[in-house]
């Protein structure tokens, strides 16, 4: 196809571009404007008809429905089949973050299987890099914008932006301007309209592609680390993922950071957290403290020879249950079972055998404030034997109590009330267990 104004070299080569990517489905990010205009037209020019579908994604703002009809129309003018998603931003500090999550989120979810190709263009990079740096990002924050990363795709990364909308201008693409783009309370519109012309004009040359050499040279030095930064040991317990604290400690700086935010990403995939969230991590991994909050909801805390990153969940707090011998019973997601044995404690203490009449009742319950249980000499707190048995916080409000006539005898997998190991009282030996499901 020949492009008029002079434009044909320019489009040839986003073509290429565009064709050089593997075969498959592909859905273009359709924001409205010139860029992904440009984006929709290479993907259609390269695939198959048919193959390609584009997404709008619709953050509910003041401009929306005008960049939807652009979106419709471009859409339309090509061939290609769009879908509306409809987003809720978060509320929070830092809209623009909050935005692009969400709206990355709503692409990946829409294509499925497909990759996403975006109009992401050197600009971009440039700024993206100026924020990052902003912002005291490290390494992966001044590579800026990754050609590719699952799903994402970003062919136009070599193009400037102005040479961009001029190609859709000549193709006659039906696209409009984002009117946000002109709001200079947004950090990304201040060093795109103040600061990038600035140091153009005090250095008296462009200094976008200087951005975007410097972030590629980055972005090679920020592959090596991947690669010799060692895998965390990642497992999930409850909702929480947990990661062995002791490598965090002794990994260099530079690739315990790395580590910190491949926990992070497990936590809440696909995002890795900010700098200061990869610190909050580092500081309860070394002990300087017990607890940090993180954003989304999520914290994280130190359990043992673990962290635990997680987002607190508001469970209601469950009725007592009865639990039959032999039987079982369920309390949230643990599982208690009873049968009575032959055999007793012989002397030494047990976490699983208690001693009851053969009319007891047992009933399991959650834990109560002020709850206590018999030991030799006197009592102790529930609460601080789940302490000192390293019972996660997260975990101590639905942790299983067994109570034989309103006394507790076994607070599970923890303690055995001293009365319930007697070996004179005229009872049987029973067996409790505690499984979580």
């Amino acid at each position: 196809m020949v492009v008029p104004g002079g434009l044909t070299s320019l489009a040839d080569s986003i073509r290429a571009g565009m064709g050089a990517i593997a075969s498959g489905p592909l859905v273009v990010a359709l924001s409205g404007g010139p860029d992904s205009a440009v984006a929709a037209w290479a993907c259609r020019e390269a695939r198959p008809r048919g193959s390609v579908r584009a997404v709008y994604v619709d953050h509910g703002w003041e401009a929306s429905p005008r960049l939807e009809r652009a979106a419709q129309a471009t859409a339309e003018h090509l061939g290609i089949e769009l879908e509306i998603v409809r987003v809720q931003i978060p509320e929070g500090s830092s809209p623009e973050g909050r935005a692009r999550e969400a709206r990355l989120e709503a692409l990946a979810a829409a294509a499925g299987p497909a990759r996403v190709v975006t109009g992401h263009h050197a600009d971009d990079a440039a700024e993206t890099v100026l924020v990052n740096m902003l912002r005291g990002s490290g390494v992966t924050g001044l590579a800026g914008i990754p050609p590719n990363r699952e799903p994402f795709l970003r062919p136009l990364l070599p193009y400037r932006r102005a040479e961009l909308r001029a190609l859709a201008e000549q193709l006659e693409l039906p696209f409009i301007d984002d009117p946000s783009n002109q709001d200079l309370t947004l950090l990304r519109n201040r060093i795109r309209h103040e600061l990038l012309p600035e140091l153009s004009k005090r250095f008296d040359r462009d200094v976008a592609p200087v951005m975007v050499r410097t972030a590629s040279h980055l972005a090679a030095v920020d592959a090596l680390l991947e690669q010799i930064t060692p895998r965390v040991s990642i497992a999930e317990d409850d909702g929480a993922v947990l990661v062995a604290a002791a490598p965090l400690n002794t990994a260099p700086e530079a690739l315990a950071g790395r580590m910190a935010r491949a926990a992070l990403r497990h936590a809440n995939p696909p995002y890795a957290g900010t700098s200061r969230e990869a610190e909050a991590v580092l500081a309860v991994a070394s002990g300087e403290v017990p607890r940090a909050d993180l954003s989304g909801g999520f914290v994280v805390s130190r359990e043992g020879p673990h962290i635990a990153i997680y987002r607190p969940r508001e469970r209601p707090i469950p009725e007592p249950v009865p639990l039959p011998v032999p039987g079982t019973a369920h309390l949230g997601p643990n599982l208690l079972a009873a049968k009575p044995v032959t055999g007793g404690s012989k002397g030494h203490m047990s976490h699983d055998r208690v001693r009851v009449t053969v009319d007891d009742d047992l009933v399991v319950r959650p834990p109560a404030s002020g709850d206590r249980i018999d030991v030799a000499g006197g009592t102790k707190k529930v609460s601080d034997a789940l302490n000192e048995a390293g019972i996660p916080l997260r975990k101590r409000y639905i942790w299983p109590v067994v109570e034989s006539r309103a006394r507790i005898i076994w607070v599970a997998g923890v303690r055995v009330a001293s009365w319930a190991r007697d070996e004179q009282r005229a009872s049987m030996w029973v067996e409790l267990e505690r499984r979580t499901v």
